[in-house]
């Protein structure tokens, strides 16, 4: 008995240490993040690919990749995350609907705006109603209902990364003079150079833990 007490203390303990490392790695991710936007390094020139911002979401979930694959205590903590919490960090995309109210005030296409707005709006109500029942009634929610949200959210997110890459000026799907160049300045650009990657990495987190599911 004692040593059954003995390693579910180490293994909290250990859990906590990734805890806090993980916590460290998000608060220096974010403040590189804030500095790059506050110095324009986001800002692409006129004809030329977002490629800061790309790599910004690329990175970070490749980086994420390779740790989950080589690093056990990594991968057993991200297994261990409360899948309740996960989904219902995506409540917060109701922010998305920003995206409308500047489309609606001029400084932001339709193409991009609603689309992108809507689709997070539609995602962070799914993630409130999939993380209530999740918690009162968790048997009854289906391994199937959670993959068919979690796919909605991560295509949501690869739709309106492809549709503010094509409204920028200059680009195939920019029409008239509103574009969505915009995203590449602070303070938008914290939400695809942050926001964006870090909702990436909580959906293929769930994905994981649903295969065990």
């Amino acid at each position: 008995m004692n040593e059954i007490v003995i390693d579910a203390i180490s293994r909290d303990s250990g859990d906590s240490r990734m805890g806090r490392k993980v916590l460290a790695f998000v608060a220096v991710w974010f403040v590189v993040i804030l500095a790059l936007a506050l110095v324009h390094g986001f800002n692409a020139p006129v004809g030329e690919r977002p490629l800061a911002i790309l790599l910004a979401i690329s990175a970070p979930v490749g980086l994420f990749g390779i740790a989950y694959t080589l690093n056990a205590a990594f991968r057993d903590w991200v297994l261990n995350l409360d899948l309740r919490h996960l989904v219902l960090l995506h409540s917060w995309r109701m922010v998305g609907m920003g995206f409308v109210f500047l489309y609606f005030h001029d400084l932001l296409p339709a193409l991009f705006a609603l689309p992108a707005g809507l689709g997070d709006a539609m995602a962070a109500l799914g993630a409130l109603f999939l993380g209530i029942a999740l918690y009162e009634h968790a048997a009854n929610v289906s391994k199937r209902r959670i993959f068919l949200w979690n796919s909605f959210g991560l295509l949501d997110f690869v739709l309106a990364i492809s549709l503010g890459v094509m409204t920028r000026t200059g680009e195939l799907l920019q029409f008239g003079q509103i574009n969505s160049d915009a995203m590449g300045l602070f303070p938008l650009a914290l939400i695809p150079a942050f926001a964006v990657p870090f909702y990436l990495i909580t959906h293929l987190i769930i994905y994981a833990q649903l295969k065990l599911r």
